[in-house]
This record gives C-alpha cells, sequence and structure tokens, in this order.
C-alpha cells in the first residue's frame, strides 16, 4: 500500500512539474503571433497586402483617397461653393510641363475622390461637343483649342512627385487661382509594387514621359 502511495505521488508530482512548461510554451506561441500580426498589418499598411492572406490590394486610389482627405480637412481659407480643378503632378526632376501615366490617373482618382468629399469640381477637358469616331464616342480632350477659354475656377489642385526606388513620394498642395496662395498641403508615399501595377498597365516598365 505505501508503495502504491508513492507511486502515485511520483506521478502527480511529475504532473506538475510539466504544467509550467506547457504553459509557458502556449504563451510563448501567442506572442509570436501577436508580433506577426503587427508585422502584417504594418505591411498592409505601407505597402501591399499579401494575396495569400485573402487581403484586398492597396492601389494609387487608396493613396489619393488620403491626400484629398488630408487637403480638405486642414483647409480653413476655402471659399463655399468655391470651384475646384485638378491637374497632373510632375516629376520635380522634368519640366512641369510634362506628366505622365502616373500623374494622369493620379489627377482622375482625385476628382472622384473630391467630388465624393462634397467638393464642387470643374472638369476642364469636357468639351462643348461629342466627337464620334470608328473607335468610340468622346466628350473629353486635350486640346486646349478644343476647350473653353475661361473658366470660373477658382482653386486648383496641383502637386510633385519625388522618384525614390521604393515607390514615389507625392506632395499635393491646394492654391488659391487668384493670389497664388498655398491653402493646404498633403503628402504621401506610394510603395513601388502600386505604382508598377499602373505603368504596366500601360505597357510601360518605366515612367514614360509625355510629349508636350
Amino acid at each position: 500500500m505505501k508503495a502504491l502511495l508513492i507511486i502515485v505521488s511520483l506521478i502527480l508530482l511529475a504532473g506538475c512539474a510539466r504544467q509550467p512548461e506547457q504553459t509557458s510554451s502556449v504563451v510563448a506561441t501567442s506572442e509570436r503571433g501577436a508580433r506577426l500580426n503587427t508585422a502584417a498589418d504594418y505591411q498592409l499598411a505601407a505597402v501591399v497586402a499579401s494575396p495569400a492572406e485573402n487581403q484586398p490590394m492597396l492601389t494609387a486610389n487608396e493613396y489619393s483617397r488620403a491626400l484629398v482627405h488630408e487637403l480638405m480637412s486642414s483647409q480653413r481659407q476655402m471659399e463655399e461653393g468655391g470651384i475646384v480643378g485638378v491637374t497632373d503632378f510632375a516629376f520635380v526632376d522634368t519640366g512641369l510641363d510634362q506628366g505622365s501615366v502616373l500623374s494622369n490617373h493620379m489627377s482622375e482618382a482625385m476628382i472622384y475622390d473630391l467630388h465624393k468629399f462634397g467638393v464642387v469640381v470643374l472638369d476642364y477637358k469636357a468639351t462643348d461637343f461629342i466627337r464620334v469616331t470608328p473607335s468610340g464616342d468622346f466628350a473629353l480632350s486635350r486640346d486646349f483649342t478644343e476647350l473653353s477659354g475661361e473658366l470660373p475656377i477658382r482653386y486648383v489642385i496641383t502637386g510633385t512627385m519625388t522618384a525614390h526606388k521604393q515607390g514615389v513620394l507625392v506632395n499635393a498642395r491646394l492654391i488659391h487661382i487668384g493670389t497664388k496662395q498655398v491653402i493646404s498641403a498633403a503628402r504621401t508615399f506610394m510603395p513601388q509594387p502600386v505604382v508598377q501595377a499602373i505603368i504596366r498597365r500601360s505597357g510601360n516598365d518605366k515612367l514614360q514621359l509625355k510629349q508636350g
């Protein structure tokens, strides 16, 4: 009987000795999981979510929306109902009258986001006619001779872009046309995967500048 009690006691002691080890293992796993989640969240915010995680991929539209939100939330001097025009952003190391596929996309995206924000936006590329062609019907033009010479635009959103080895730095500003005063400013960084997704869609491996 005494021998049996000794055996049972040894088994219980062994079980108690293993319990802290198991607990420590669970805690360590939990801590590693928290660190991995933090890293994944940071990667999603800074670059692009991994498709394997069933997360939506960030696009240039997300960065356009961030710019518009910062521009409009920080301005305090814009007249109510003031009409805004949006121009292409030029790369700082080129002429300021040269655009790109990326700048074209950003200006179009910002028009959408401004409209959703409740800002009155004027599309100065709209003509007074519809051009009917074999390839389609169009109401927009980049030929200044086909556009109105005077427009009631009071403010313009413009900016510059700087190429970086890991992406593109974008600086935007809201300017009063009459006084040239900067009403508000915003900036963001577009990671290279987001930039390349637009460039590759156009069939170019590098940023191609338009001829003026």
